[in-house]
């Protein structure tokens, strides 16, 4: 192959490369899914460098050396390995319909190693994303799906997953294992801000063009329980959106799809959907830090710029979340443009305005939600349930994070939040 100063085609940057070797060593060691701790008691997390994700992206960076030759060929041969004992390919989908499809493929077949399963469990698609929200025409986009199959008694629930901004599927795999063990088939989407969907990296179009996305996620989820659980009563889809992909995202496809305000092309998504919000981003929490971003997302030229991730605003101060999410951003090259800060805004309002006139979602809801979120404001949550009574479930916890996923105290939220939707159908 000769020697390579960058990452050769379809492997993506030298950082991404470098992160990738890193989840190999990883995988290969303690499994704790943490970098550089392999020769120490699983779970240790490391510096403070390394739970930023900018200061971990420069590592990976310069940790490669000269050239990536040796990097490539030894995660080739992992994944060749790993197609060689399963008797087929880590995905089905052509490699270069994705970016940095030997990446992906390569990163997909080290998942699938940590977590035990095969490729025939975890497939990969897209979705053709078209249509209207509130008469808005939103441009059409391919949606990356990613569709975790059940690992025990399938329950009959396909949940669709929505992640946050600067987060991809990846970030949220922990959960779905979790999931996926009681039963629950799990779709989880990139949205256009980050992974393998189109879109703009670190770019948030609208409020709404994150709903539209969110409503023919779902439309697809109905479409397999119409076509493999219809022998199962208690089959049916349900909805886990996490921060802007809960807000403007669950939240604004349940209620403009349940008062006729979404028109796709083609399938139509389901109403009534039942749906649990974590962390919903409905408005910012009031600080410093928030004030100068959303003025600076106001900034020409500057807030389009496609920086990498940051760390800012500190979302949590678990070190073993910040350092997973660090990591998760570094592997998918997670960029943030500032104008996305408030692009949501305005539909955000239009949302809280149809709530205020009686508009309603027709499924029931739930609600985590840190009593100190240093991005999303709680008392927004508080509203909401003041707005729809026992419609909603809400639960304000006692937690500074924001983001809960990989916080191994506060991840299991997401299970009993969604279990005690089923029991209340």
């Amino acid at each position: 192959m000769g020697l390579k100063f960058t990452a050769p085609a379809g492997w993506g940057s030298r950082s991404q490369l470098a992160a990738t070797m890193k989840e190999l060593a990883d995988v290969q060691g303690n499994r704790d899914g943490i970098w550089n701790n392999e020769d120490q008691s699983p779970g240790s997390h490391g510096n403070i460098f390394e739970r930023n994700p900018l200061t971990s992206k420069l590592a990976q960076s310069f940790s490669t050396g000269l050239s990536t030759t040796d990097e490539v060929n030894a995660l080739q041969q992992f994944r060749e390995a790993k197609e060689a004992q399963w008797g087929q390919p880590v995905t089905q989908l052509p490699l270069e319909r994705l970016k940095h499809g030997e990446l992906f493929a390569t990163q997909k077949a080290i998942a699938l190693e940590r977590m035990g399963r095969t490729p025939a469990e975890v497939t990969e698609g897209f979705v053709t994303a078209a249509g209207k929200v509130d008469g808005q025409e939103i441009p059409p986009r391919e949606l990356f799906y990613q569709r975790f199959a059940p690992s025990s008694t399938p329950s009959g629930k396909v949940i669709v997953l929505s992640p946050g901004f600067q987060e991809t599927g990846r970030n949220f795999y922990e959960q779905i294992e979790q999931l996926n063990k009681e039963g629950h088939d799990v779709i989880v989407m990139d949205h256009q801000w980050a992974g393998q969907s189109d879109g703009q990296p670190g770019r948030v179009d609208s409020g709404f063009g994150v709903a539209r996305d969110v409503a023919a996620m779902t439309a697809f989820a109905q479409q397999v329980v119409d076509s493999e659980y219809t022998d199962n009563p208690d089959a049916g889809v349900m909805l886990y959106g996490n921060s802007m992909g809960a807000g403007p995202g669950v939240l604004g496809a349940i209620l403009m799809n349940d008062n006729d305000m979404i028109e796709l092309e083609g399938a139509p998504m389901p109403e009534g959907v039942d749906a649990y919000l974590q962390a919903p981003f409905l408005g910012s929490t009031p600080s410093f830090t928030n004030e100068v971003l959303g003025l600076a997302s106001k900034l020409p030229l500057l807030n389009r710029i496609q920086a990498p991730s940051a760390g800012v605003p500190v979302l949590t101060t678990d070190k073993v979340g910040a350092q997973k999410g660090a990591q998760t951003a570094v592997l998918d090259d997670v960029r943030a443009q500032l104008r996305s800060m408030s692009s949501a805004n305005e539909d955000l309002e239009r949302m809280q305005t149809l709530l205020q006139h009686g508009l309603r979602p027709q499924g029931n809801i739930s609600i985590i939600h840190g009593d100190n979120d240093p991005l999303a404001d709680p008392s927004s949550s508080i509203a909401l349930k003041e707005l729809l009574g026992d419609q909603v479930d809400l639960q304000i916890i006692d937690s500074d994070n924001h983001v809960l996923q990989q916080n191994p105290d506060e991840q299991d939220h997401a299970l009993t939040a969604i279990q005690g939707l089923i029991n209340r159908q």
